[in-house]
């Protein structure tokens, strides 16, 4: 049978996995046990630069099972890069996308892929109704996500996240845009097409540390935040705009109680000049660093560098990586 006649599987599970060698196994074994699954699948596993034997173990297991892909970058891209190289690989109808440390659980994954065919919709996606982690990092949470729902030029759904199931068209858009830097969760939102968002409690990690360190959780939410919206660019003009009233209400005020007063200012002012200079100086480097953000974000997309590079595939013979250089 060659290539062309091959039949396309109904759904592609994209699995990113950064030295998850703890959890793989209890990930196995629940995938292995899911109830009314597709009659065809495959699971593409993608090694976002693993070192702990997280790879060895999942291509162990592809040669055992032929459903079971592995795509193995060649060093750490991130998160985002791992998912872009798994949907670029995707073959089925369908595409659903979860982390492998099972806090997105492969039972509502399916009742997501379920919901999406009944109702013939283009994506399906989960909302965090309930999150396990502790209260400061759920500050930090809640506050990214209504301030990237205030400041996004599409509308987004709070607390919405990468674990959804998107149909093949709607793969074929996410790839289709430019973008080097990635976020895929804003991506989908602002393709706009027909969704629906599942509330889920989100399940504690199975095994192991997490892979996302707070600076890196920054650097994604900087990402996003710079990538749909121009609004923070506007916090230079608003800011000038205030100190310039500012001064000319205080230039007034001063003049005033010279003019129309005999009080004499015995104080040469030097503290109101601390504030007032601490204050400006901070808006300016504020603004600064914002408009520093947006030149790295145009720096890197204009290299045009791939998002990702494979160093090699496992049971995915015949296939092209879209993102790859020729």
């Amino acid at each position: 049978m060659t290539s062309s006649t091959v039949r396309r599987p109904e759904l592609s599970v994209v699995i990113p996995f950064l030295n998850e060698v703890k959890v793989l196994p209890l990930l196995r074994e629940r995938l292995e046990k899911l109830a009314d699954r597709p009659s065809s699948w495959e699971l593409l596993f993608v090694s976002d630069g693993s070192t702990d034997g997280s790879a060895e173990f999942i291509e162990a297991w592809a040669k055992a099972d032929p459903c079971v892909k592995l795509i193995i970058l060649t060093r750490n891209f991130g998160h985002q890069s791992a998912l872009s190289a798994g949907l670029s690989l995707a073959s089925g109808d369908y595409v659903g996308i979860m982390d492998a440390d099972l806090q997105d659980e492969p039972e509502m994954l399916l009742e997501m892929y379920r919901v999406l065919r009944a109702e013939g919709l283009e994506v399906v996606y989960a909302v965090r109704a309930h999150r396990p982690e502790g209260g400061v990092k759920r500050f930090f949470y809640y506050v990214f996500y209504r301030l990237f729902a205030f400041l996004a030029d599409t509308p987004v759904d709070l607390d919405s996240g990468d674990f959804c199931v998107i149909s093949r068209r709607g793969v074929q858009l996410l790839l289709g845009l430019p973008e080097k830097l990635r976020f895929v969760r804003g991506l989908r939102a602002w393709v706009g097409l027909p969704s629906k968002a599942i509330p889920v409690a989100r399940a504690a990690r199975a095994a192991g540390d997490p892979q996302y360190s707070i600076r890196k959780l920054v650097r994604l939410a900087t990402s996003g935040l710079t990538s749909f919206s121009t609004k923070p660019l506007r916090v230079g003009f608003i800011c000038g705009a205030l100190l310039c009233i500012l001064a000319v209400t205080g230039a007034l005020i001063y003049a005033a109680i010279a003019l129309f007063t005999d009080a004499h200012i015995e104080a040469p002012g030097f503290t109101t000049l601390v504030i007032v200079l601490l204050f400006s100086q901070g808006v300016i480097f504020l603004y600064l660093g914002i408009l520093g953000e947006y030149l790295g974000q145009i720096f890197l997309e204009v290299k045009a560098r791939p998002t990702f590079v494979v160093e090699r595939t496992f049971n995915l013979e015949g296939r092209k990586v879209a993102d790859e250089p020729d």
